[in-house]
């Protein structure tokens, strides 16, 4: 038994030595393929840059840098998959700035609002008080054509740093899109000097960008023409610079604008980004089928990079060319967007009216999506293009179950059941976030109100109004919910005393004013009750609530 036991502990000892070696060569591997990749991107090789990424995720998915350098490779190739990668390392390091700034950029890069938002509602305190956070935050506000609070944002960043040229070029940009011809004039001046004296050269182009885009907005042809022509022979200037021109050819030379736009077709060549940013321009300023075209000319080998697949299929779509879309992708593989694909293919067969079939696609999209947050927004995207409403629901469902902290997908899901006069779902919804976030007040207050419309006495709806009030009794929103169970229990002349407590302005708020209109009725005050009931048809009420108010109205 002694030999056997010491045998036993000698294996053991053998195994762990080996599994200790093995975890010591797989951390070194690690870091030597990523040094190997940072030599290769320093060298603008991203293809074997790509290849050691891909074999780091392969030993480590959680590896931080490696999903990082994907991130930045997958967006230079403008492909969709970036916003996953971006999404994926906030994921691992949360409390970055750096990174959350980054996947809000992203974001606005692929025309995803709500993503670049959420991204910036996780930054610190300490965060959003950086110039970097102040001028994303104006950007993506400016994105959302909110000229107000973009303009606020960068005027933050420009008190905390008043020397940074690129926060006077933004804040000029804010400005020059305005109203005020005074602001206009002063931005414009801005801009021409950043375009002449400033030594960098990416706000030089940024400069000239944007007084050429001014030029062509206010149709001054030549000017516009001659600045697009001095943006190209910047050094800096990108392949969008190329796009700028082609819409200034477009409407100042349009015999000039064929030859540009087959030399740039020409320029995109095999570069997936440049392919991407050109399909995307044809399909908004030329049609879809246009880009579709040019796309099946490129070589063949071209014509399978995943992004340029995608591009394919958002044309399909667009043309509602729902054979055209099953064929060209139904055996392609989209790696990492494998789900999309799936997603695709079920659209083209809806589209065909092969419902069985378009829905075991989509349960495949889902499957394959794998409950990761940033495939099920993307998902979520789709369809919402597509108007699928019962679909986009199942996913925000998964979201919030999945992912609790995602206060934008309970806000969405709300936003669409108020929509749908849906007032049982909404309760559904707001009980299950009052029981994750118990002294969320808001949460609690929706509950008590749809409780109250639905009369569900099951959730105690009287209780919880009363408890919230007592909490806050300042909150317009939480007074009119009490009164109204007041109300309904009865208590008239209590329900007055409390609802009066608020001012003149929030009594005519059309979302309290059919409220105060019900017990001014039900106090004897008729004449009264008539004019604030009026007020409500400004409001947007769930179905109980317009039944509620018009037999109100109706007995007057």
């Amino acid at each position: 038994m002694r030999k056997t036991f010491i045998i036993i502990l000698c294996c053991i000892a053998v195994l762990l030595t080996g599994y200790v070696g093995y975890r010591s060569y797989n951390v070194w591997k690690c870091s030597h393929l990523m040094s190997l990749a940072h030599q290769f991107l320093a060298k603008a090789d991203g293809r074997n840059a790509l290849l050691c990424v891909q074999r780091v995720l392969r030993s480590d998915p959680h590896n931080l840098d490696a999903t990082r350098v994907m991130a930045q490779l997958t967006e230079a190739a403008r492909s969709p998959s970036a916003l996953l990668w971006r999404t994926r390392v906030v994921e691992l390091n949360p409390h970055s700035l750096d990174d959350r700034l980054a996947l809000a950029q992203t974001a606005l890069m692929m025309r995803d609002h709500a993503t670049a938002t959420n991204a910036l509602g996780g930054v610190d305190q300490a965060g959003q008080s950086t110039v970097a956070y102040h001028n994303v935050a104006g950007a993506v506000a400016a994105a959302a054509n909110q000229s107000a609070l973009a303009e606020a944002q960068f005027l933050e960043a420009a008190m905390l740093d008043p020397q940074n040229q690129s926060v006077q070029l933004n804040l000029a940009v804010v400005r020059l899109h305005g109203t005020n011809l005074a602001a206009i004039t002063e931005a414009r001046d801005s801009l021409k000097q950043l375009s002449s004296y400033a030594t960098n050269s990416f706000l030089r182009c940024q400069a000239l960008r944007e007084l050429a885009f001014d030029a062509l907005r206010h149709r001054q042809g030549d000017q516009a023409l001659g600045l697009s022509k001095q943006l190209l022979q910047e050094t800096n200037s990108t392949f969008k610079d190329r796009l700028l021109r082609l819409d200034v050819l477009q409407a100042t030379q349009p015999a000039g604008f064929r030859p540009a736009l087959t030399a740039f077709e020409r320029e995109a060549g095999s570069d997936p980004g440049k392919i991407y940013e050109l399909a995307t321009w044809q399909m908004t300023k030329s049609s879809p089928q246009d880009a579709l075209t040019w796309l099946r000319t490129l070589p063949s080998n071209t014509q399978t990079n995943q992004s340029v697949e995608l591009l394919v299929a958002d044309c399909c779509t667009m043309l509602r060319d729902w054979r055209g879309l099953q064929s060209s992708i139904a055996r392609q593989n989209w790696a990492e967007l494998e789900f999309a694909r799936h997603a695709f293919l079920s659209r083209a067969l809806r589209g065909q009216e092969l419902t069985d079939s378009a829905k075991a696609e989509w349960e495949q999209a889902l499957k394959a999506a794998n409950g990761q947050k940033g495939s099920l927004v993307m998902l979520l995207r789709l369809a919402a293009q597509w108007n699928w409403q019962s679909e986009g629901e199942d996913i925000l469902w998964t979201i919030i179950n999945r992912y609790p902290g995602e206060q934008w997908a309970i806000q969405t899901l709300g936003q669409a059941m108020y929509a749908g006069g849906r007032t049982r779902s909404l309760m559904q919804l707001y009980s299950q976030e009052s029981k994750r976030v118990p002294s969320d007040l808001s949460a609690k207050n929706n509950l008590a109100m749809t409780g109250l419309l639905l009369d569900a006495q099951e959730i105690k709806p009287y209780d919880l109004a009363r408890e919230v009030y007592q909490k806050s009794p300042t909150n317009a929103s939480y007074v009119s919910t009490y009164a109204f169970s007041l109300y309904l229990q009865g208590k008239n002349a209590e329900a007055l005393k409390v609802i009066k407590t608020l001012k003149p302005q929030e009594l005519q708020d059309p979302s309290i004013a059919g409220y105060y209109g019900l017990i001014l009725k039900a106090t004897g005050d008729r004449a009264r009750a008539r004019a604030y009931l009026d007020w409500t048809v400004k409001a947007r009420l769930l179905p109980e609530e317009k039944k509620l108010f018009d037999n109100a109205k109706a007995g007057l």
